[in-house]
């Protein structure tokens, strides 16, 4: 699930400092690397155009599997 820049899109180069993977490029802010980016929507947050994505049906899809795992306590587990 990688955010894409939407046709409003700056290219402002904000997002590319802010990634934590480096999964923005740096001389076409447009290009991600899907590879490398981790889905942290940190570039989401932080664009002050708000002119990101993510696919809305996926995102749907994401949030009904984490309410059906997430739905019930879990017992804590000890790994040693």
């Amino acid at each position: 699930m990688v955010p894409k820049p939407t046709k409003e899109c700056t290219k402002c180069g904000v997002r590319v400092h802010e990634c934590p993977v480096q999964a923005i490029n740096p001389e076409n802010p447009k290009k991600v690397d899907e590879k490398v980016c981790i889905s942290c929507m940190r570039c989401i947050s932080v664009c002050p155009h708000a002119n990101r994505r993510v696919n809305p049906v996926m995102l749907s899809a994401v949030g009904l599997a984490l309410k059906k795992v997430c739905s019930e306590r879990k017992q804590n587990e000890l790994f040693i």
